[in-house]
């Protein structure tokens, strides 16, 4: 297991931050629109960031090792962005489109896309995690442009960890209220879900009710997590016991911010990885 945690006091606003990384949350987008959803991330990862393709990958060595060319168009809008008090760890999500020309036609596919930023010494915003899901296509409210940040936020001048939270929603998650048990207790009133399949669910009382049929089987062996100031993130491969409808496995990621000295998850995201064997189903007793 690798935590990363890290204490920085703020220097100045997040909001004077957050344009800052929304600017490189665009450029990244347009990149990829212009070069292919692989060579689109040239020059905007860390060393260290990872990417799903399906299953994590160190992104830069991908990217020089890969041989897939640009296959269709992806379009990228973003839909909220949101920074740490110290301008040091923000992210941002929103929609993506892949249009492809066939021989049959244009094929157009839809999901949503989340990016954990991390700010570099030299002052620029680098990509640390890269995560897609998939979805129909869906009329979604837009925001435009950068959400502006609350006017009162937590510090964490007492030092705050999301370490310890983040292993309680792991142990909620696998208990007889499964994974809508611990969004209930660990989930923002504002928080979002970006599930593979559904376009994103909004709210918490949207959330519990969408993962009620869910319990984790698995504690996890492999977290990665880092937090600063007021914000944080972990991701984890993670594996669900869906009511009657047997296992699904991918890899989780969740946005913590800190509130009133509480951490709330503000965003999570599962990207399902598929499954090999015939669905099958189990009766009930």
């Amino acid at each position: 297991m690798l935590i990363a945690i890290s204490f920085f006091l703020p220097q100045v606003s997040a909001q004077s931050l957050l344009q800052g990384m929304f600017d490189a949350q665009l450029a990244l987008n347009q990149s990829i629109t212009e070069n292919g959803p692989n060579a689109g991330f040239n020059g905007f990862l860390s060393e260290d960031a990872v990417l799903f393709r399906p299953g994590p990958v160190n992104g830069k060595k991908f990217l020089t090792s890969s041989r897939i060319g640009p296959s269709g168009v992806v379009a990228r809008k973003i839909d909220f962005a949101d920074i740490s008090m110290n301008g040091l760890l923000g992210y941002s999500y929103g929609e993506w489109k892949l249009t492809q020309k066939l021989k049959t036609g244009e094929d157009v596919r839809n999901g949503q896309y989340a990016t954990v930023w991390r700010k570099t010494p030299d002052g620029r915003y680098r990509a640390v995690l890269d995560i897609e899901i998939s979805h129909d296509a869906a009329d979604l409210p837009r925001p435009p442009g950068p959400l502006p940040t609350a006017p009162v936020r937590d510090r964490n001048e007492r030092g705050w960890s999301a370490a310890d939270t983040t292993m309680n929603f792991f142990r909620l998650s696998m208990g007889s209220d499964g994974l809508s048990g611990a969004y209930r207790r660990f989930a923002g009133e504002d928080v979002r879900l970006l599930r593979e399949g559904m376009p994103p669910i909004i709210g918490k009382r949207d959330v519990m009710k969408q993962t009620e049929r869910y319990v984790s089987i698995e504690y996890p062996t492999q977290v990665t997590q880092f937090e600063t100031a007021d914000l944080a993130y972990s991701w984890n491969p993670c594996k669900f016991s869906n009511s009657n409808e047997g296992l699904e496995e991918g890899h989780c990621l969740h946005i913590w911010k800190l509130r009133d000295e509480k951490w709330w998850i503000v965003l999570g995201v599962f990207s399902k990885m598929a499954d090999p064997r015939p669905p099958s189903l189990r009766e009930r007793n």
